[in-house]
Order: structure tokens, then sequence, then C-alpha cells
């Protein structure tokens, strides 16, 4: 099909190429392949990138998400809506190339399928039809020199011809033709032809509608067949095939014209051939315009069909115009090309050197190494930017360092003269969004874009704390606060486009929502921090009573006056940070939730400040009865004690 399955991220956003840049984003779309709708695509978001189109569904991301590729499409049309019927951009997808071993399996197939089911029975029929000729070229290139009409090759193919291809001379002069010639007539031939019969894939003879090949069962039950010439002679008589190069009449016998050689056209093909022909092409309407997944390619034919986009809470317009920028620079062609040579750093590099200073280099000491340094940067920029806009191409594979070059020179000018001019910040801000380095409002649109910006704002956000190369979480030892998050998000978007708190804070709100692998906790103090799906308090509980089970093994620093390895020893905030790399009030928090919320821990507040120790106090609910062979040992335990023997 068109349509191809896709990997998703964490995040549940489509797992993009190397080059790949997000160019739009809008939910509330659906997807049409021809004139029905596909019944599992019609509820999610299209991403539109410089190499794709790309669908995720919202009920089953995993599972129907969808994308095609922009050098698949051929064309695009827009549909502006209609009263009840929504906007809509059309994909048509380029036609497949077959090879013609392909075409040749696929037409004897049918053949013999149509040969099998004619007649009831093959072997007992009086009459065995000969084999079918082969299909006959009608193309035919004039000779340049003496005007010859020649047959063009029957093995010539125009989508494989190249400059190697044997030409057979001209039967009369001689003279070989050109490619371009014989390419251009066999062309124009193809052309005719199929518009001189679109429904039919070969030329069929016009057959009498009453044939001799009968059962030997329904000759039994006939009348002598005396009648049987006359009728078939009269229908013979006025059945003819006019040519359509020569208009020739033709006996109804023959496959070919016989003044021209052309081929003869049935213009009276009966209709139980012209059902047989058309029933794979032509699809019976449904109750509901909805495609059944059972029926897709059911001719066994790959030939896809054209791929709506239905707009249903606006975005169309800037969608379409996006697509049309995309699909004129066509950025998937360079893909797999390979760099463009440096070459011209090093040329006027080896020009400005001087012959004395070749053979070693140069050292610099001091001022001297701080303006030589200083020098080579200016002209490492100005090479940068020379060979950046020296043309499109080099411009696209430089942008990156080019964007990178811009935010340096922005920070020494916010260094050295104040703050940047507004209008400097939004060209700034504009290129990033450009090259699809942040999540911007601008990628979004329609009547829904604040909703939109905010769902895409969450995904980008759930895909910076699960992004192993930077490991956020799990330098935060898997929990960190809100605040130190948007500080941190922030800080990497490099000054462009900045999140306010706010919109920070509604993002985060709809991970639940979205089903994203990380979410939002508050604390009873109100502290907002952001952890992962699978981290509860459960496993938080656990993890502290297991570190204060291990305090019963290791002596503590200093000597205290408890029994060490029956109680174990307190442990403060600052010390539980250090131990699971919290922050000391995510620390406090944790710590205060095992103690109120689940009673696994209890409080001492001292001179040394507050310590938290496992709740032995607490008979209640929370203390842990021991079983019965645990009485029993404690029991013997004790009358040994009493006894004297321990």
């Amino acid at each position: 099909m068109f349509l191809k399955h896709i990997d998703l991220t964490t995040a549940l956003r489509p797992s993009y190429l190397p080059d790949e840049v997000l160019l739009f984003v809008q939910d509330n779309v659906g997807l049409y392949e021809g004139k029905f709708k596909l019944p599992n695509q019609q509820n999610g978001q299209v991403y539109l990138t410089s190499h794709r189109v790309c669908y995720v569904d919202k009920q089953e991301p995993r599972t129907h998400s969808v994308a095609l590729d922009l050098k698949d499409v051929e064309r695009y049309e827009f549909y502006a809506g209609f009263l009840k019927s929504s906007a809509k951009v059309t994909l048509i997808p380029k036609p497949p190339k077959r090879s013609s071993y392909h075409s040749r399996a696929l037409s004897n197939a049918s053949s013999a399928q149509r040969n099998l089911s004619g007649s009831p029975g093959i072997s007992e029929s009086a009459y065995r039809a000969p084999p079918e000729p082969p299909a006959v070229t009608s193309a035919t290139w004039v000779c340049t020199i003496c005007s010859f009409s020649n047959p063009v090759p029957s093995n010539f193919d125009p989508t494989s011809a190249n400059a190697h291809t044997p030409l057979p001379p001209c039967l009369a002069c001689g003279i070989k033709p050109t490619l371009s010639h014989v390419l251009k007539a066999a062309i124009s031939g193809a052309s005719n032809r199929s518009v001189a019969s679109p429904a039919l894939n070969a030329p069929l003879p016009l057959r009498p509608a009453h044939s001799g090949t009968r059962p030997l069962s329904e000759n039994l039950d006939q009348k002598p067949a005396s009648n049987l010439p006359d009728a078939t002679n009269g229908s013979n008589s006025t059945a003819s095939f006019q040519c359509p190069r020569c208009t020739f009449s033709n006996h109804p016998s023959l496959m070919t014209c016989e003044m021209c050689g052309g081929p003869l056209i049935s213009q009276n093909v009966p209709s139980s051939i012209q059902q047989s022909s058309t029933a794979d092409t032509i699809r019976t309407d449904s109750p509901g315009p909805v495609l059944d997944p059972s029926k897709i390619n059911k001719n066994g034919s790959d030939a896809p069909e054209s791929v709506k986009i239905s707009f249903r809470r606006g975005g169309e317009k800037i969608f379409y115009e996006r697509l049309k920028g995309s699909m004129t620079q066509r950025k998937w062609l360079l893909r797999d090309a390979p760099p463009a040579p440096n070459s011209r750093a090093a040329d006027e590099g080896s020009k400005d050197t001087p012959a004395g200073t070749l053979g070693g280099r140069q050292k610099g000491v001091g001022i001297a190494g701080l303006e030589q340094l200083g020098l080579n940067m200016r002209k490492n920029n100005e090479l940068l930017i020379g060979s950046a806009f020296e043309d499109l191409e080099a411009l696209m594979s430089s942008a990156k360092e080019v964007i990178a070059l811009a935010e340096r020179f922005a920070r020494q000018t916010n260094n050295g003269q104040g703050n940047a001019s507004a209008e400097e910040n939004a060209i700034l801000a504009e290129s990033a969004s450009q090259l699809g380095l942040v999540t911007t409002k601008d990628i979004v649109g329609g009547g829904s874009s604040e909703s939109l910006y905010l769902s895409e704002l969450a995904r980008n956000l759930a895909e910076f704390l699960t992004d192993d190369s930077r490991g956020v979480l799990k330098k935060a030892g898997g929990i960190i606060t809100l605040v130190d998050l948007w500080a941190m998000f922030n800080r990497a978007r490099g000054g462009v486009e900045l999140v306010s708190p706010a919109d920070f804070e509604k993002a985060a709100r709809l991970w639940s929502k979205l089903k994203l692998p990380v979410r939002l906790r508050t604390f009873r103090s109100g502290v907002m921090v952001v952890q992962g799906r699978d981290r509860t308090d459960g496993t938080t509980v656990r993890a502290l009573l297991a570190w204060l089970r291990d305090l019963h093994e290791f002596p503590p620093e200093r000597e205290v006056p408890w029994d060490w390895k029956e109680f174990g020893r307190g442990v403060t905030a600052q010390e539980a940070a250090e131990r699971f790399g919290w922050s000391l009030g995510v620390a406090e928090e944790e710590l205060l939730m095992a103690e109120e919320q689940r009673g696994e821990l209890c409080r001492e507040e001292g001179l040394e400040g507050l310590k938290f120790w496992v709740n032995y106090i607490d008979p209640g609910e929370h203390k842990k009865h021991k079983s019965q062979a645990q009485k029993d040992s404690d029991e013997v335990m004790k009358a040994l004690k009493a006894s004297g023997l321990l």
C-alpha cells in the first residue's frame, strides 16, 4: 500500500530520520483511501516533515500509526470543503513500475482463469480454441530519409531504453533511426492504444452470439443442427471489423488489418466479457463510506489509491502551503548524498600561508597568541558564512552550524551591550523553528492551536526526560522538581522560544492524558515533582526500607548507646539525598510521605536535626506480625537465656 507503518518514540511521536525536519503539526484529522474512510485512522494528528507525512492515531498509536514518503507522491490537490464536508488535501502516488515479465504473468493467469471458467468442460467440448497470438504493437516510426513507416520492435521498452539499446534499421533504406525518434513513436503509439481501448488489455475478436462449441449433453436434447449454418452465416455476414487506422473492413476472424497491418479492435464486445473485465475495478457503494480492511487489494494488484487527509478543525491551508514548499525543495534527495568537499578553505589557507612558515608551526604566546587565535576564529567564521551562502544546498547542509554561530554572536552581544533587539530575537527564533530544533507555536495551526501546542510541548518534554543521551531523570535519581526541570529545559533550548511557567505546568499536566511514560506528582506540601510512570509511592518506600535494613549490618561512624544491630540508626534528609541522588527538598518530602501516609517510618527531633527511623512503635496495621515459627524460636531463645546457657 501507499501507507506504511512507522515507529514511534517514547512520547508517541514519529521517529525522525537523521536529516528530517518537522514543518507542521495538526490534530483532529482523518485519512481516506480513495473515496472510502480508513476506519482505524479517523482521529489523530498529522506530522508534516521534510521527508514524510506521518499520521499518529490517538486511540491506538502503536498499532494504527502510518506514514507515506513524499518521494512517492506524484501530485497533490486541495479541496476547500463544502457545507458538512471537511477540507481535504489529496496525495496522489506515482504509478508503480512493473516489469514486462510480471505483466505477461498476470495476463497469462487471467486468460487461463477465463478459459477455465468459460465452459462446463473443456475436454468434452467439440471445439478447442487455438492459443492466443501475442499482442501486436501498433506503433510505427517514419524514417527521416525515405519516409517509410517501420514498425517499432515488440521487445522495445521505452521505460528501460538507453543509448546502448539496439535499434533496427529502416526496412527500405537501411538507415538506423535515433533513439529519441523511436521513443517518441513508441510513446505516441502506446497513448493512442490506451485511448482507443481503455477497458481491454488485448484486442478481442468478435464472436457470434450462438457458437457451435456446446457440450455433448446439450446436443443430445436439441434438434438436428440443420439451421445452425444459416444462423451462423447470417451473423457473420453482418459482422465485420473496421480498421481504426485505414478504415478497411476486415473479416471478423482476422486479428490484424489486411491493408496496413494494424491491430483490429472489436466495437461490439459481449457484455459478459465486459463485466468480467471490469468486475475488479468497480466497487459497489456501501451504506457508510468506510473501507473494509478485508477487501483491500482483493484483486492482487499493487496499484495504490490516492490518500486524502481530512482536516476537521482547520489548519489545511498552512499544511498545504508547507507541503508545497517541501515538495519543491525535495530534501530527501540529499539524504544519501556525499558531503560537499571543503577544498575552498584549504586552498585559501595555503595561499595565505607565507613560504617561510610552511615547514614549522607558529607558536603564539601572550598577547600575540591571543590576537592570532582571534584572527583564526574570524577567518573560520568568514569561510563558514561564505561557503554556506554560496548556494542553497550548501546552506541547508550548514544550517545548524550557522545557527550555532548566530547564537554565539547573540551571547556576545548580550554580554557586551545589554539585551539584543526584539527583531534579532525574532529572526533567531524563526531560524531555529524552521530547522526543527525546538517545538514552537509556529509549527501548529488551526482553531485549537493552543491545546495542540501544549500537547506537542508535553511530548517534547517527555522525550527530553527519557532521552538516554541526556539522562535527566537518571542523574536526578529518578525524580526531579518541576521548577528544576523548567530551568533545565529552557537552558537546553539555547535562549530560543523560552517556555513560560504557566505553559510548562499545563503541558506537564497532560502527561497522564496522553499516556506518556512520565507523570506529574504533587506532595502534601504543594511541591510538584516529575518522575517515571512506573515509579510509585510503594517502590519508594520499599527502597527506603531496604536501605534502613542495610544499616543493621554496618556499624555507625561513632559509638551509639543502643544496640545498632537490632534497631539500626536514624537517617536525615541530607543522607537520603546523597544515597539516592535526590535534591534536598525531594528527599525530605519522600521521607515525610513514608512517615505520614504509609506509617513505615517514625521521626526523631533532636539537637542533630530531624531523623527518620523504622517504625518500631506502631503496633497497628503497619506492624508486621510474626509467624508461628518465629514466635516459637523466640520463646526457645528466651528460655535458654533464662537458664544461663546463653
